[in-house]
């Protein structure tokens, strides 16, 4: 049972990130993308996750002071990296285009 509730905080906590990292992207800095707010946090996400795979062992230190006391698995310094790369790279194939609000 416990690993469950472990499991659902690290999907809660990299789903937060992507949000936030597309809320970023989307309303702060204003540039459209592909889906729009939805379909950053989808890429976002995906990115987070891939980040934490890749970038877990080079930023292990760091993670490590980070997850002290926060009681979750997910690499937060990793996650960000991965998932603000993935909104970039996503960003310039839509052409780095900004939104017009109407």
């Amino acid at each position: 049972m416990r690993e469950i509730l472990f499991i659902l905080l690290d999907i809660f906590v990299y789903v937060v990130i992507a949000g936030f990292l597309s809320w970023l992207y989307y309303y702060w800095r204003k540039k459209d993308l592909l889906g729009g707010f939805i379909g950053g946090i989808v890429v976002g996400l995906a990115g987070s996750i891939l980040g934490a795979l890749l970038f877990h062992k080079p930023l292990e230190v760091v993670i490590d002071f980070l997850q002290k006391g926060i009681g979750s698995n997910v690499d937060i310094l990793a996650a960000f990296i991965g998932g603000y790369t993935a909104l970039f790279i996503f960003n310039k194939i839509n052409h780095d285009r900004t939104r017009q609000d109407y």
